[in-house]
C-alpha cells in the first residue's frame, strides 16, 4: 500500500488505493465518483489522466501513517484482494465498478451500520429490496419460532423478540435511512395529523389494546409495509407488547437511556399529580425531559423528548395550564393509570 499518491503512476493502481479505503470503512462516496459520468474522477479514468486522477485523490487519500498498525495490515489486505478478483474486470471496464464488489462495499456499510452508504451500494446494483427481504425472512423466522408462540417464560419471549428487533431495525434503516425522523413525525402526529391523532385518541378513551399496540408499532417502524409483516408475525398481544417495548428501548439508545425516560416519566406524573401552580404544571414537561429546552415552548420540549425517545411521541399530550398556557405532560387513562403502565412498556 502506497503512502503518497503522488508516487503512483498508473491510473488504476491508484483506483485499487481509492477503493481500498472504501473498503476499509464501508464508504460510498469514492465509488460514486468513480461512476458518476460527469465527476472529475471518471472523467480522468476514462482520459487516463493520471494527474487529474492524482486531483481527486488529494481531497480523498488516508493519511496512512495515523492509522494504527491493525488497520494499515487491514488496508494492505484489502488492497491486495481487490487487485486479485477485482483487477482485471476493472482495468478492462473500470466503470460501473463490478457487481460483486458494489455487494460487498454494502455488506461492509452495512455491517458498520452506515445504513445510507449501504442503501446506495445495494440500489446501485439493484439488490436494495432482496436484501432487505432477507433481513426481514430471518427476523420472521424468529417471531414465528416455538421460542415465541409457545414461550413459556416472558424472559424468554423477550430474549427472542430483541433479537428479532436487532434485525429489523437496520432493515428499516437500509430501506430507507432518511425516515423515522421522529423531531418531525412526533410534531406532525401531535398537531398537522388531524385523522391519525383521532384515531389515536379513541384507542386511549376506549383502552383498546391491540389497536394502541398495532399503532405504535407503525409508528415506530416509520414503514407501513414492513409494519404489517411483522404485526401479522406477532401470535398475541403480549409478543406485540414486547415487541413494542423492544423497539421503544433500540430507540432510545437501549436500556439505561430508556430507563431514564421510563423514571422521568413517572416522576411528571407525580409531579402532574400535585401540580397547582402555572409553574408546576409548566415543570411536568422539564421533568419529561430531564431538563429546560431552548424557550421552553412545549414543541420544542416535544420536538427533543421524540428526538431522544420516539416511543414519548405516542405517550404524551399536549394539556393547557390554568391560564391556558400549553405544556407536555403523561397521557393519564380513566382508570387512573398512565398510558406507559397500562401498556406495560415500563
Amino acid at each position: 500500500m502506497q503512502k503518497d499518491y503522488n508516487s503512483i503512476k498508473d491510473t488504476y493502481d491508484l483506483i485499487f488505493h481509492l477503493l481500498s479505503f472504501s473498503y476499509l470503512y464501508g464508504d460510498y462516496a469514492i465509488p460514486h465518483q468513480l461512476m458518476n459520468p460527469t465527476s472529475q474522477a471518471y472523467l480522468s479514468v476514462k482520459k487516463g489522466d493520471i494527474a487529474a486522477l492524482r486531483k481527486f485523490a488529494g481531497r480523498n487519500w488516508l493519511n496512512i501513517d495515523r492509522l494504527s498498525l491493525q488497520q494499515q495490515q487491514e488496508l494492505d489486505r484489502i488492497y491486495q484482494m481487490l487487485v486479485e478478483r477485482f483487477g482485471d474486470q476493472i482495468r478492462a471496464q473500470p466503470s460501473p465498478l463490478p457487481s460483486q464488489l458494489l455487494i460487498e462495499l454494502g455488506e461492509r456499510a452495512f455491517t458498520f451500520g452506515h445504513y445510507r452508504d449501504a442503501h446506495s451500494f445495494f440500489k446501485t446494483v439493484k439488490e436494495l429490496d432482496k436484501k432487505v427481504n432477507e433481513l426481514l425472512e430471518r427476523a420472521l423466522q424468529i417471531l414465528r419460532s416455538k421460542e415465541v408462540t409457545a414461550g413459556e417464560s416472558d424472559s424468554a419471549i423477550e430474549a427472542k423478540v430483541h433479537e428479532a428487533v436487532e434485525i429489523i431495525y437496520p432493515a428499516v434503516k437500509l430501506k430507507n435511512p432518511f425516515g423515522q425522523q421522529f423531531q418531525l413525525l412526533g410534531p406532525h402526529f401531535h398537531f398537522e395529523d388531524a385523522e391519525n391523532a383521532r384515531k389515536y385518541a379513541k384507542y386511549v378513551e376506549l383502552a383498546l389494546v391491540k389497536e394502541l399496540l398495532e399503532f405504535g408499532i407503525h409508528f415506530l417502524l416509520d414503514d407501513r409495509t414492513i409494519a404489517d409483516k411483522i404485526i401479522g408475525a406477532l401470535p398475541s398481544s403480549k409478543v406485540k407488547r414486547i415487541l413494542l417495548r423492544q423497539l421503544a428501548i433500540r430507540l432510545s439508545g437501549g436500556i439505561e437511556r430508556y430507563q431514564e425516560f421510563v423514571e422521568n416519566y413517572h416522576q411528571a406524573i407525580a409531579l402532574q399529580k400535585e401540580a397547582k401552580t402555572e409553574k408546576d404544571f409548566l415543570e411536568v414537561q422539564k421533568r419529561l425531559l430531564g431538563r429546560g429546552s431552548g424557550d421552553n415552548r412545549y414543541t420544542q420540549f416535544l420536538r427533543e423528548l421524540c428526538v431522544e425517545h420516539p416511543i414519548s411521541a405516542l405517550m404524551v399530550t399536549a394539556q393547557p395550564t390554568p391560564k391556558g398556557e400549553l405544556y407536555i405532560c403523561p397521557i393519564m387513562l380513566k382508570s387512573g393509570d398512565s398510558l406507559l403502565d397500562f401498556l406495560a412498556l415500563a
